[in-house]
């Protein structure tokens, strides 16, 4: 319910969910559309079409990007995971992924994501994302990454990754 609310002042370009519960989807979905997010439900596959999600994020690197294709369509959006590897990423966006996303879940991994997004901007027109987890990223080591998207894992409590988005000046361009 309180969606509109948490993304005010920061506007995501997608919420990515865990499979919620069906009642707390249904909410969820109508509250996102409504908002004009996209909603990715990470590796659930066959129900994203039945949930009336906008498509899938893989949390795990090289998972099958061609069938994932197959199964949704065109019109759906697949995110992938790549951890820290450019064969992965490169494989992943041959076979149809909208984006690929870099693991910069932890401070000893940051400056290595920023690297290999920094060289997917120079080589490919294919989004990159850095997924961040929980671990707040470093403003100048983000700002050299040129990466697309920045993935934020919810903290404990609800908004607050969107509060940190916020105060670190991230905005989505709509």
């Amino acid at each position: 319910e309180r969606l509109a609310e948490l993304i005010q002042p920061f506007k995501p370009a997608a919420l990515i969910l865990q499979v919620p519960s069906t009642g707390a989807l249904a909410n969820l979905l109508a509250n996102a559309q409504a908002a004009e997010l996209a909603v990715l439900i990470v590796d659930a596959v066959h129900q994203t079409r039945e949930m009336g999600a906008n498509g899938v994020y893989l949390s795990t690197p090289g998972s099958g990007i061609s069938n994932v294709r197959r199964e949704l369509g065109a019109s759906s959006i697949i995110g992938a995971a790549c951890g820290l590897s450019r064969h992965v990423a490169m494989e992943t966006a041959e076979a149809g992924a909208d984006f690929v996303a870099f693991d910069a879940s932890s401070p000893e991994n940051m400056t290595e994501a920023a690297e290999l997004s920094c060289w997917w901007d120079e080589i490919t027109v294919v989004p990159s994302a850095l997924f961040c987890g929980g671990t707040p990223p470093d403003r100048s080591i983000l700002a050299r990454a040129r990466a697309d998207f920045v993935i934020l894992k919810e903290a404990e409590r609800p908004g607050e990754s969107l509060t940190f988005a916020t105060e670190f000046g991230l905005k989505s361009q709509s």
